[in-house]
């Protein structure tokens, strides 16, 4: 942004480019406040996709600790920490997408069972359900841990954004705009100067 301007500093030329700093100003001010409002309405659909796949992670740890007390009850405390532990052929996948400069990603976790061996092929169906709850705590888990770091990236964009939004609409416009209006008073007081010289000389 220009110096606070002065009287010994105002002529046509700076106040031009004054004006040409505002206009440029401004400009930057709407982009930004585009991206604000851009970044408000994903921050709002993220959330809900938070919201539903809290829940479904929530209902999947209850039925593990559910589970999980069925099969204690069934086996005892010391015969499920003696049961062989239970195989996991899992594949993570993550895609990624570019929204105002951020990336954004959704992930899903695939788990495989081999029902033809390891623990579950020699479990009983108290067990299986209780290894079957807890990987689906994981399935659930990797979704909710990408939506979480989508709100946190779109958040900290978000504030970012909105910090420098507010710097140039209480700020940096207000002193912009101020110096013009001294340079077009002063502009106009030379020019009635100039008008009353030219008179005088001319008398």
């Amino acid at each position: 942004m220009a110096d606070q301007a002065t009287p010994a500093t105002v002529s046509r030329s700076a106040f031009l480019e004054l004006r040409d700093e505002e206009r440029l100003v401004r400009t930057g001010y709407r982009l930004l406040d585009e991206k604000r409002v851009q970044l408000a309405a994903e921050i709002l659909q993220q959330r809900r996709a938070y919201r539903v796949a809290r829940k479904a992670f929530a209902e999947r740890c209850e039925e593990a600790a559910a589970a999980l007390l069925e099969a204690a009850a069934a086996h005892g405390i010391n015969g499920l920490q003696v049961h062989p532990a239970a195989t996991l052929d899992a594949a993570l996948s993550i895609d990624s997408r570019t929204f105002v400069g951020l990336s954004l990603i959704t992930a899903e976790l695939g788990i495989g069972i081999d029902t033809d061996a390891g623990p579950e092929h020699t479990a009983d169906g108290v067990v299986r359900d209780c290894i079957d709850a807890f990987r689906a705590v994981m399935a659930a888990g990797v979704p909710l841990a990408a939506l979480v770091t989508n709100l946190e990236r779109l958040m900290s964009e978000y504030q970012r954004t909105e910090r420098r939004v507010r710097a140039l609409e209480n700020v940096i416009l207000p002193e912009i705009r101020s110096d013009i209006s001294m340079m077009q008073e002063q502009l106009d007081l030379n020019d009635q100067e100039e008008v009353i010289r030219v008179h005088t000389l001319r008398r």
